[in-house]
């Protein structure tokens, strides 16, 4: 009933109780631990951070992070780095991605990047295009930018060894044995 109360405080109100939609924000309490859920159709871009399980629906762009689950759904696309305890994928990202516990891929998801979690989960039909790392520990330069390698040029040896000709190989061991001439 306090759900409903919060969404519809004219409706449910009732006497001598105090609605939260009347109280100042300064005055109330904190909402901890209950969770963020942003819908689909909303495009945001920044650095953003959520408290509790989260779970997105929209496309973002920029920075990720959660100290909790975050559940990335069907149709949401995120542009950026992003961070958690347990990570579930069923949309897509592009970017490193890190999870303290583990990362969860299901069908139809799309993972462009690196991934990185002490435990990963690859349901059959998940597009995965990233350096993946499961291990303990995450590595400290896990975020910093990865290089290319076809954008970068092609450095030339100044004296490249002339490669020899190889000798041509000669199998010995199914080779018929040599006839013996012996005179007994």
């Amino acid at each position: 009933m306090a759900r409903i109360l919060l969404l519809f405080p004219k409706v449910f109100s009732h006497q001598g109780t105090k609605t939260l939609a009347n109280q100042p924000a300064s005055s109330r309490a904190p909402r901890s631990q209950e969770g963020s859920f942003i819908t689909a159709g909303s495009v945001l871009e920044g650095k953003l951070a959520f408290a509790g399980p989260t779970m997105l629906s929209a496309h973002l762009k920029g920075d990720i992070s959660t100290d909790s689950l975050l559940v990335v759904e069907a149709g949401a696309v995120i542009e950026g780095n992003v961070s958690g305890t347990v990570i579930i994928v069923h949309g897509e990202i592009k970017g490193s991605v890190s999870a303290s516990e583990t990362i969860e891929a299901w069908p139809g998801c799309r993972l462009e990047g690196r991934a990185y979690a002490p435990s990963m989960r690859v349901e059959e039909g998940a597009n995965i295009l990233a350096d993946l790392l499961i291990a303990p520990q995450q590595p400290a330069d896990w975020f910093s930018p990865v290089e290319d390698p076809a954008s970068t040029p092609a450095i030339a040896a100044p004296h490249a060894p002339v490669a020899r000709p190889t000798p041509p190989f000669v199998n010995t061991m199914f080779s018929p044995p040599e006839k013996s001439v012996s005179g007994s």
